[in-house]
């Protein structure tokens, strides 16, 4: 068992990705923006930091629409139109 983990780590290739594969994603990625490197810096710094930014704005809608109806929830009402007093 030991020798087929080390052959296997010595059988995986050390490089992250094939260098021509990633100068043809660089080129598409430069003809569909046109601008250059910078334009995808640009749209790819918006998309990272959009990210955490809607899920903290849902986060906090729900809180408010989840406090909302604690509230309405929480205080019974008794038939004739008076809320009922709580006792601790």
């Amino acid at each position: 068992m030991p020798e087929s983990v080390f052959s296997f780590i010595l059988a995986h290739q050390g490089d992250a990705a094939d260098p021509e594969l990633l100068r043809w994603i660089k080129v598409q990625l430069d003809h569909i923006f046109g601008s250059g490197p910078w334009a995808v810096v640009a749209i790819m710094g918006f998309i990272i930091l959009a990210i955490p930014i809607l899920v903290g704005a849902v986060y906090l809608i729900q809180a408010n629409r989840r406090a909302a109806a604690d509230t309405i929830d929480s205080e019974p009402i008794q038939e004739d139109g008076q809320e009922q007093e709580r006792v601790p």
